[in-house]
This record gives structure tokens, C-alpha cells and sequence, in this order.
């Protein structure tokens, strides 16, 4: 079945960088799966409409018909399919523990209840935390929990990869990160039964994983 409109509209956060974060010249939400989102949108024929939303609102809003796409790191979890369809994986990352750097690293062990942790509201790290015995600090915005971090709040963040390495690498030397904790599958989030829109997004995502095999094939460094 397909539920093809002139607009489509994507919902996000907009601040999982780099797969998609507000940037602070345009103040326009870019990144990796804005760029997917709209290759497929324009291979419909159709223009891309970006949303931002709290992390806990995106996949109801597809569900519910009112977006027909969610990005924001999202993991592909059998749970989620029951409500929503998803691409194929465009990464596989993981979670991953942000600290400061002054301070000793956290570890999913016996003292790990004596760590304040951050996490996104209703994220696949959210759970994982609390099947550990953890009762996180639940943020809508990643950027929250940083800045929170900063502040002496948090002892530590918790959430994907992808982020956690960008905030490291751009605190000049305040935050580092922990290896990695879990690994796990990354899509978009499309209604169930939007065939078409699968397809484009599949395809667009199968275009990006061919010209990134290609680009290292030839021997040049890609940039994340």
C-alpha cells in the first residue's frame, strides 16, 4: 500500500549528530538521515517537510499518521515493528558512556548505582540502563543532558555512539567516551505499509553504503 502525499513529512530531534542536528548557520536541521529523507523524497517526486519533536513523540506520530517518517538514531527493535516499519539498518552503532574526562569512567558493575546517568526518554538505552539497575536522568534533548554534564549534574551520559563521539571530539579535551556497550541496527522509521516510501528510502540508503564501499575501495578517508 502506498500513502504518498505532495509533502512528506520527517520528525527528528535534530540533535543527534551527525545523523541529524540543527546547524547553527542556517539554523536548518541537517545531517545523514535528512540527506536519505530527502533523496527518497525527491525520487517520489515529492518535498521534504523536517519537524522537530522530543525523542519520546516521534514514532507515536507515525503511528498515528501524523508524520510519515522518524530519524533521530532510532534502533531497530522487534518491539517497535509492531507500531511502525523501518528501512534497512543505514549503521550499526551502539551505546556508549560520555564522561568527563577529570573522572573515572562508569561501568555497568556492582557501583554503578552511585553514577548519576543521563539518557534519552524512552530510547533503547533508557531500557538497557534499567535492566542494569540503573534509574537514569531522562532528557527530550541530548543536548540537555551535555550541557547537564558540564554543569557537575550528571556523572555521566548515556546514548549513541554516533553523538557521544562528535561531543568528545568537539570539548576539547573535557569529555571522553567509554567503549562501547551495546551494537545496534539504526533506520528510518516509515507507517506501516508505505511500501513505496520503504522502497525510496531503501534505495537511498543502498546507494550511500555503495558509494561508501567505493570510497574506501579507491583508498581515500571518509569523513564521518
Amino acid at each position: 500500500m502506498n500513502f504518498l502525499a505532495a509533502a512528506l513529512v520527517l520528525v527528528t530531534t535534530g540533535s543527534t549528530p551527525p545523523l541529524s542536528y540543527i546547524d547553527e548557520t542556517t539554523g536548518e536541521i541537517v545531517g545523514t538521515e535528512i540527506e536519505i529523507a530527502r533523496e527518497a523524497a525527491e525520487s517520489l517526486g515529492c518535498t521534504l517537510e523536517v519537524r522537530k519533536e522530543t525523542f519520546p513523540e516521534l514514532l507515536p506520530m507515525v503511528s498515528d499518521g501524523h508524520a510519515d517518517m522518524a530519524a533521530s538514531g532510532i534502533t531497530i527493535t522487534d518491539g517497535r515493528r509492531q507500531t511502525v516499519d523501518f528501512t534497512i539498518p543505514y549503521t550499526t552503532e551502539g551505546g556508549m558512556f560520555l564522561y568527563r574526562a577529570s573522572e573515572a569512567m562508569p561501568s555497568l558493575g556492582k557501583n554503578i548505582r552511585r553514577f548519576r546517568i543521563g539518557t534519552m526518554d524512552a530510547s533503547t538505552y533508557d531500557f538497557y540502563l534499567v535492566a542494569h539497575g540503573v534509574d537514569p536522568v531522562r532528557y527530550d534533548v541530548y543536548g540537555s543532558a551535555v550541557d547537564d554534564l558540564r554543569a557537575g549534574k550528571l556523572d555521566a551520559v548515556f546514548y549513541d555512539s554516533c553523538s557521544v563521539r562528535i561531543t568528545a571530539e568537539e570539548s576539547g579535551g573535557e569529555f571522553v567516551f567509554s567503549p562501547l556497550e551495546t551494537r545496534e541496527n539504526f533506520g528510518i522509521a516509515i507507517a506501516k505499509g508505505n511500501s513505496a516510501l520503504k522502497a525510496a528510502l531503501d534505495n537511498a540508503i543502498l546507494r550511500r553504503i555503495s558509494a561508501r564501499g567505493t570510497r574506501r575501495h579507491s583508498g581515500k578517508r571518509i569523513k564521518r
